[in-house]
């Protein structure tokens, strides 16, 4: 069994982690009365071994959906900007504004592939960055990637994405004439709720994939999307099947419409004559001939 060596500042980066997710105590096997205690805050110092490159701190408030202030990133893992070398014209980011740097698809992609300093990233198998078309008129967001999702880093798939590829056809839709993102790129562990913090640091990375893919309309799947972009606790039965202005941060007011979750509908068959509603509204708008509801 080969052994795999970590040096110092790997370890102290598990450390970190580990105290970011909430383990805040560490055992031994067996006691050692001998061993002298060390101070969190010498054993994070930053040492000789390797290039330290100063860490930007935030300069004040992210700015989230619908102008909200949100908590604030927290700085760089262990003090240090880490560089990817695909990645290394990746801006560092203080502050929402500084997204604006980012003029592609491709580079945001290659930032948020590179962006360690959340947690997701690191607990989740891939990044589930996008599927589709990205200069279709029609961009489809949905909740946050699932098991399978994770597992192939492409947004709806599974049951849910076989549901939605017959609910699209009924309109004259596929994903060759759409574009799928998620809220958040990464699964949480465990299929567990998105933190604040978590939000408030991917929600910014959104809005600029939805201002970058520069679409005509905006279709929300489930209700955790629809509160998210809406900015409301209403739950998805009251915000669905009406068209709202939504400005995603770049001051172009863009034509948005929530509706239910495949993966919703495949637990409650009875509600897809409401998505096919829903779908016909989008239809609509596109001036497409919708064919018979049989979404499965």
């Amino acid at each position: 069994m080969s052994t795999q060596i970590y040096d110092r500042n790997d370890i102290i980066a598990m450390l970190r982690y580990q105290f970011e997710m909430g383990i805040d105590e560490a055992l031994l096997d067996f006691p050692d009365a001998l061993a002298s205690p060390v101070k969190l805050s010498e054993l994070l110092a930053p040492t000789n071994m390797t290039l330290d490159l100063p860490a930007k701190t935030p300069a004040g408030p992210i700015i989230g959906p619908m102008g909200k202030k949100a908590t604030k990133l927290p700085p760089s893992r262990n003090g240090r900007v880490a560089v990817a070398p695909a990645v290394a014209a990746c801006p560092s980011f203080s502050n929402a504004t500084d997204l604006s740097k980012i003029t592609s698809l491709a580079d945001l992609r290659a930032c948020l592939a590179a962006l360690d300093d959340c947690p997701l990233k690191h607990t989740a198998s891939n990044l589930c960055f996008a599927d589709g078309n990205p200069g279709a008129r029609v961009v489809i967001i949905g909740e946050v990637p699932g098991r399978d999702e994770d597992r192939m880093g492409v947004p709806f798939v599974g049951f849910a994405g076989q549901l939605l590829d017959k609910m699209l056809a009924c309109i004259g839709l596929d994903r060759t004439s759409t574009y799928l993102i998620n809220m958040l790129p990464w699964r949480p562990p465990g299929n567990r709720t998105p933190t604040d913090e978590e939000f408030a640091m991917l929600t910014p990375w959104l809005f600029r994939h939805v201002q970058l893919a520069k679409p005509e309309f905006i279709l929300l799947l489930g209700g955790a999307a629809a509160k998210l972009v809406f900015g409301s606790q209403d739950g998805i039965l009251k915000l669905r099947g009406k068209w709202r202005e939504i400005d995603f941060g770049d001051g172009v007011m863009r034509p948005t419409l929530a509706s239910l979750h495949p993966a919703y509908l495949l637990r409650s068959p009875a509600q897809k004559q409401l998505a096919f509603e829903d779908l016909l509204m989008l239809a609509s708008r596109l001036n497409l001939a919708a064919v018979d509801n049989k979404s499965g």
